[in-house]
């Protein structure tokens, strides 16, 4: 009998390892999905590793009343005056940044609830969950002509319309009448950078356009991006508001932790005084991370939880970074050729952008030749592998597992590019362990 097509995920989904004004910004630190404390595990280990995963999701992050204060009085004063502006965010990964955002966009719309602002449309757009950087357009003109996504899904509308619209929108239909105001969060804003930087130039045109009501936050790792995208002359008349956060500090990072242990009544029962420390201390002199931090923290949780020692000290703490250093992942990624980094790389963006693990072969080479021009360093090839050869990287890969490639009769039959692979290591180690050999650019690429 002829075998039916058979998906990676459905051959090794056992074998792959995936394991107003200013609000409070240590209040209680319920995960994603959950409304109350009650949702959590009642063994304090469980509740320790779920209230530490980079995935819980708090309602304020500590230690960024400052950048809060900021950000919602350059966005609030904006809706005030209605008038359009740009606010420029800029830090490392891990520093807070749109988390900040989501808690002063949050308090806006209660206020304008509460009818102490200005009302406003909201949109989010993510340069990792966008094929390309010119979909951007099309994002917010569902916004601004009113369509329901929720309800009728996505316009068919190409890029080169949409702009062709916001253009006409911006420059006549919003000076036309009072206009709603929208305010559009642009997150991973490194990730649109394009070789006419015509998709940044154009979001940061907008806003300074007569009663456009437009205003745009921007939220990149780089703290240069405009110096890049833009003449002087130009950044100047757009008046941008630029905001940068600074890395935590070993005081800071422990804050964090101990603010989401606190909120499940866990400090005492879980961590040594000094352990927490000891991981801030070695993240902060690194990255100030505050995502590697928890990360440390949480395996640091499961390591005791495995050994049954009665709390987490700091040679467990010392134990987990090393492993994370020495890790079979990390081993294997360092002898990996280039093309297979970047191949590791596109097929992440491609998990990322589309929300699922099992992506389209071709989806993940058109992603290689672009990030082609973005991770290659001074002294790499430049020159763009062509179909065979990217193959011949897909083979490598998926003969260490580190790729898995669907098999079977109908899955031959179809065309090369449709078929569909999916990661077989933790996507988690293999961002950290790329970016870290990388450097900023790879960073920047990946989102970590």
């Amino acid at each position: 009998m002829p075998r039916a097509s058979t998906t990676p995920r459905a051959r090794h989904r056992s074998a792959r390892r995936r394991p107003q004004g200013v609000p409070s910004f240590v209040r209680s630190t319920v995960p994603h999905g959950s409304t109350s404390l009650q949702d959590l595990p009642s063994d304090p280990l469980l509740r320790a590793m779920h209230i530490l995963h980079v995935g819980a999701r708090p309602d304020a992050l500590p230690c960024r009343e400052d950048e809060y204060i900021e950000v919602m009085g350059a966005i609030l004063g904006l809706l005030e005056e209605e008038s359009g502006g740009c606010v420029y965010i800029s830090g490392v990964p891990g520093t807070g940044k749109t988390a900040t955002v989501h808690a002063v966009v949050k308090e806006l719309r209660a206020m304008a609830e509460r009818s102490e602002t200005n009302h406003f449309t909201y949109v989010e757009i993510n340069g990792l969950k966008i094929p390309e950087p010119s979909a951007a357009y099309a994002l917010l003109w569902e916004a601004v002509s009113g369509h329901d996504v929720d309800e009728e899904g996505h316009l068919e509308v190409s890029s080169k319309e949409a702009l062709k619209r916001l253009n006409q929108y911006f420059a006549v239909g919003a000076s036309a009448g009072p206009g709603r105001a929208y305010v559009v969060l642009m997150d991973e804003l490194d990730q649109l950078v394009t070789s006419k930087q015509d998709v940044i130039y154009n979001f940061f045109n907008w806003p300074s356009l007569s009663k456009s009501k437009l205003i745009v936050i921007a939220v990149a790792n780089t703290h240069d991006l405009p110096e890049r995208v833009m003449s002087g002359k130009v950044r100047s008349r757009l008046g941008m508001v630029r905001i940068n956060f600074h890395p935590y500090n070993t005081g800071q990072l422990q804050k964090i932790v101990h603010a989401r242990l606190d909120s499940a009544n866990l400090s005492s029962q879980i961590f040594e005084q000094d352990a927490v420390k000891f991981g801030a201390m070695k993240v902060s002199s690194v990255s100030g991370d505050a995502r590697r931090i928890l990360d440390v923290c949480r395996r640091a949780v499961e390591f005791i939880r495995s050994t049954n020692a009665p709390l987490v000290q700091i040679v467990h703490v010392k134990q987990v970074i090393a492993a994370m250093q020495n890790s079979p992942t990390a081993a294997y990624l360092q002898d990996c050729s280039l093309h297979e980094k970047i191949m590791l790389a596109s097929l992440l963006k491609c998990v990322k952008r589309e929300g699922v693990d099992e992506i389209r072969w071709g989806d993940v080479t058109h992603q290689h030749l672009i990030y082609m021009n973005i991770l290659t360093g001074e002294d790499d090839p430049k020159r763009k592998p062509t179909n065979i050869e990217l193959c011949l990287v897909l083979e490598s890969l998926a003969a260490s597992r580190a790729i898995l490639v669907e098999e079977g009769v109908l899955a031959s039959r179809k065309p090369q590019g449709d078929r569909r692979v999916i990661l077989n290591v933790e996507a988690g180690e293999v961002e950290r362990v790329l970016s870290d050999m990388g450097g900023q650019n790879w960073k920047n690429a990946l989102g970590v």
